[in-house]
């Protein structure tokens, strides 16, 4: 092989591995960027969850049921994913 080609080889060499770090850049910008979608979807969840779980127990107290120990666990569990959600915020 001669000198030239060897060089020309080594180049070509360069230019993949340049190419390929720019890719990989890429990539982890995407990455951080679906990251963060993940964490304001899963966000959203938690807040499309509480407010059902509002429409629920309004529904139920609505409804004059009378079941006073239904409404109090409902209600304890509806702090308790407000709980969940503000703790994810706080991440």
């Amino acid at each position: 092989m001669h000198v030239k080609e060897l060089r020309e080889k080594i180049h070509q060499v360069f230019r993949e591995f340049e190419e390929l770090e720019k890719r990989n850049e890429e990539l982890q910008q995407e990455i951080i960027s679906l990251k963060n979608k993940v964490r304001l979807l899963e966000e959203e969840k938690c807040l499309l969850g509480n407010q059902y779980e509002n429409l629920k127990l309004a529904k139920a107290l609505e409804a004059g049921s009378g079941n006073i120990v239904e409404a109090r666990n409902k209600m304890n569990k509806l702090m308790r994913e407000i709980d969940k959600c503000v703790a994810l915020l706080n991440d």
